[in-house]
């Protein structure tokens, strides 16, 4: 293995290097691809002017420092920056006090993350945390990568979310039909959208029926603010026929709480999020290739689409799916 190469959490492959106030930088997919990368990379002058002497850098100077130049300087929702800075405020800043960068390290960094009792917000601290030392590590702040001894949290209360399989799409379709969640749900399954962005969408505005695309207003980032996801004349047809307005009534709660009531009924331990994990496994089994997946669900890397959402708990054969959704999902014969 390279010099300066290593496997990432995420699954990539992450190269690293400063040489002569120059950072090599470069992620993959992996590990051929990395090595190919490298030799192309371009190499950036590391901005030694705004580097604090790490002997007098505490790490609550380096977290603010990475959120004044690293988070408000990108193009993010204004709720991502705030959440940045209570993190900060309410959890970083009275843990860590004076305590200086090159003193931290993984023992100390795992006592902390223990202290946390929400789960969810012991994840997204633990995501910060490594982003901010792996930024201090490729800039030469701290000599050595300590994110890599850290252990993930893992939730111990987590709402399952599988893709439904054949049986339980049945029963689901079967059970909404008279329902007004219908055409939400089926929007859910065939296009894979976050339940924020379906409750986004306007029939009059997003629909091309040109190039058979309709738009996803994305609630993750502002710089990719829409994504154009392919669809077919059937499912167009669908929409016009089920949705009573040219936009969805309620908001994304209401959806996840009706749909709730019914996976009770249908004995289905699942959510409406679950919905999102099914459209991802059905294009999979009709034949959609990886890259097509991850530009419909939206994500930044395809390692997200295979692994995580992507995840097969049973065979579906194609001609089965076809019979249940019809042309509903585009073709990718």
């Amino acid at each position: 293995m390279k010099k300066n190469c290593y496997h990432r959490k995420d699954g990539r492959w992450q190269y690293s290097k400063q040489e002569n106030g120059m950072l090599y930088y470069t992620i993959a997919n992996t590990y051929r691809e990395l090595l190919d990368r490298i030799k192309t990379i371009k190499p950036r002058q590391l901005k030694i002017t705004k580097k604090v002497k790490s002997k007098t850098l505490t790490f609550n100077q380096y977290f603010n420092y990475y959120i004044e130049n690293y988070i408000k300087t990108k193009d993010l929702k204004p709720n991502t920056i705030k959440s940045w800075i209570d993190i900060f405020k309410n959890h970083i800043l009275p843990y860590f006090n004076k305590i200086s960068i090159d003193k931290v390290n993984t023992e100390m960094i795992q006592q902390f993350l223990a202290t946390i009792k929400k789960e969810r917000t012991q994840e997204i601290i633990y995501q910060r945390i490594v982003k901010v030392l792996n930024k201090a590590y490729i800039t030469g702040t701290i000599k050595k990568n300590i994110t890599l001894g850290i252990e993930k949290p893992k939730r111990k209360n987590i709402i399952e979310r599988p893709p439904l399989t054949y049986d339980q799409q049945v029963a689901l379709i079967n059970k909404m039909k008279n329902t007004n969640i219908y055409a939400f749900i089926m929007f859910s399954i065939i296009v894979g959208s976050r339940a924020e962005e379906t409750a986004q969408f306007d029939l009059l505005s997003d629909v091309n029926t040109n190039k058979n695309t309709i738009t996803i207003h994305s609630v993750k980032t502002v710089k990719n603010k829409t994504r154009e996801v392919q669809v077919t004349e059937e499912f167009i047809q669908f929409l016009k026929n089920n949705m009573k307005n040219n936009t969805f009534e309620h908001k994304a709660q209401y959806y996840s709480t009706k749909l709730a009531g019914i996976y009770k009924e249908l004995n289905i331990k699942n959510c409406l999020h679950g919905l999102r994990h099914t459209c991802a496994s059905n294009l999979y089994f009709l034949g959609a290739n990886d890259k097509y997946r991850q530009l419909q669900l939206g994500h930044k890397s395809i390692v997200t689409t295979n692994d995580i959402y992507t995840n097969i708990i049973e065979n579906i054969p194609k001609a089965k799916l076809r019979s249940l959704y019809g042309n509903l999902y585009p073709s990718f014969d």
